[in-house]
């Protein structure tokens, strides 16, 4: 059988940086996004869509109150 070379490719140490664990758990809260921002940005979008379907159920009105009327 012929034999197999296996090469291994050097690692330098350097390389590798070891976080403390205070830093670790900085660096994950503050990847997460801001829950109050969040919030606020559901209920403007919910703020905005109901504004939008006032003013087409006003329009809706008014053109029903043109040929009924």
């Amino acid at each position: 059988m012929a034999e197999e070379t296996v090469q291994e490719t050097p690692t330098s140490e350097a390389a590798e940086t070891v976080i403390p664990e205070g830093d670790a758990t900085d660096a994950q809260t503050n990847d997460r996004p801001n829950a109050y921002s969040f919030a606020g940005l559901l209920l403007g979008g919910w703020a905005a869509l109901m504004i939008v379907f006032t003013l087409i159920a006003v329009v809706a009105m008014s053109v029903v109150g043109a040929f009924a009327g």
